[in-house]
Parts: C-alpha cells; structure tokens; sequence
C-alpha cells in the first residue's frame, strides 16, 4: 500500500515538474517573444528573463530584435540612357512590431523573400530615372535614398523598419561593358573638346579686348604727347620773342654761336669761307 501511494506521489510529483517546466520560459537580451494561442497573438514580451505562460495551451514565438542584414541578389537593371547595369543591394532591417510581422509574415524566411521582392522593385524603378554616368558618381546617394524611403514605407506593413539600403555593386554586363567604355570616353573627349574651343575663344576675346584697350591708350598718349609738344613748342617761342624784343643784338649774337657750334663743332671737315660773308661777321668784327 505504501508502495503504490510512493508511486503516485512520484508520478503527480513529475507531472507537476512537467506543468511548471512547460509553464517558464526565458527571454533573452537580443530576443523578443510573442505568446500565441491557437494562433492568435495573446501578448508580447520584451523584457528579458523568466516568464510564465499557459502550459500545454500557450506557444511561445520568438523573434531577433537587433538589426539584421540582408544581401539581395544581383539584379540585372536598365537606365535612363538605355544602358543595362548588374546592380548588388544590401539591406539592414529591423522587426519594429513583432504582432505585425506575425500577423502578416509569420517567419524571417519569408521576410527576406518579401524584402528581396521590395527592395529590387524600388531598385528597378530608382535606376531606370538616371544615367548610368550619375548612377555611379552624382546621384549615387541620391538613389540609394529614394530605393530607402520607399522600401521603408512598404516594409512598415509588416513590421518592419527599414534602417538602410546600399547599393554595393554596379557593373555592366560583360558582353557590352567594352562598348560603353568606348561610347563614355567618345564623350568625354567630345566634351573636352568643346570646352579647349570655348576656351580659345574666351582667350581670343580677352586678347582683341586687351588689344583694343591697348590701342585707345597709345593713341590717347601720343595726343597727349603732341598736346603737350606743342604747348612747349608755344612757350618756348613766346619766351624766345620776349627775349628778341627785349634784347635784339644779344639773341643776334646767341644765334650766330649757336650756328657756329652747329657748323664747327665735332667735324674734322676743312671749310673755307669768306670772311666778308654775313656768317662770318659775328665772329672777324670787333
């Protein structure tokens, strides 16, 4: 009789074991859980610990709620030049309302197919307004935070918060990148081209400018030049009239040696001249 009641104190002793173990759960730091009954999401828990459900009638759904990455496959787009890219996209992703995803995703399996298909979407679309050339230089940051925003706003329908999107790669198919290459450097060289002209011609408007400018300022001083001459020439015979009349023998005089020094002076020439000769008066008459 002992025996049998040892028995089934044992066995109600691990039942109860069973129904407290099948009770506690834990949640850990980077966790977070969701209490679903018959499939319906009874509550969520976000602190973590020990917690304590329903046994047997409460499961217990746990979800990552650090940011999480996703790599997307290459993707074979077209821009606006008609120009046909391979373009890598990553995705940093974060599950913002546990009962959402739920609800409307269930596992991260099926999240990641659901954000490859958005992602690649908005990809396609923010691709095909550029130019391959502002694809990979100007407007690089710009589309990648169009294909963001947009994705961002898709996503919030599951639950999900969008915290970044970039493109990693963008590569041109191997059978026409050559072609490209060749069509962007034509370009480019037709663009350099076109600035050395426009150059050269700013340069040639900068000469005939600085020529013209050159020109009014030489004839500009020779007038002056003339001006002043000529005001000096004026002085110098109203000074030399004023002399003559206030004077007439002595401005006499000073001409004759003036002509003197003109005809005589540093000249190894022999002349002979008349004494009797007006030229010669200044010099023989006492």
């Amino acid at each position: 009789m002992n025996q049998q009641k040892l028995v089934v104190y044992g066995v109600v002793a691990a039942f109860v074991l069973i129904v407290a173990w099948l009770s506690l759960y834990t949640v850990r730091q980077q966790e977070q859980a969701m209490i679903v009954a018959l499939g319906k999401v009874v509550r969520l828990v976000d602190e973590p610990g020990l917690h304590v459900k329903m046994p047997f009638y409460h499961q217990v759904v746990y979800f990552d709620k650090r940011v999480l990455n996703n790599e997307s496959p290459s993707e074979e787009v077209q821009t606006l030049d008609k120009e046909r890219v391979l373009v890598d996209s990553y995705t940093r992703w974060q599950i913002l309302d546990a009962g959402t995803f739920y609800r409307n995703v269930r596992s991260i399996p099926v999240a990641l197919q659901r954000l490859d298909m958005i992602v690649n979407s908005n990809v396609r679309e923010a691709v095909a307004r550029v130019s391959l050339a502002e694809l990979v230089t100007s407007k690089r940051y710009e589309v990648m935070h169009e294909i963001q925003m947009e994705s961002a706003h898709e996503a919030e329908q599951m639950g999900i918060k969008i915290v970044d999107v970039r493109l990693k790669r963008t590569d041109l198919p191997k059978e026409n990148s050559e072609a490209v290459f060749r069509r962007m450097r034509a370009e480019r060289q037709k663009e350099a081209s076109k600035l050395r002209a426009e150059g050269e011609e700013e340069a040639q408007k900068v000469r005939a400018e600085a020529e013209r400018e050159r020109t009014v300022l030489l004839a500009e001083a020779q007038r002056d030049s003339r001006k002043l001459q000529g005001e000096g020439e004026g002085e110098a015979i109203r000074i030399t009239g004023a002399a003559f009349n206030k004077d007439p023998q002595f401005y006499k005089l000073t001409r004759s040696l003036d002509a003197y020094k003109e005809a005589f002076g540093g000249s190894n020439t022999l002349m002979v001249i008349d004494a009797g000769t007006d030229f010669m008066n200044t010099m023989v008459k006492p």
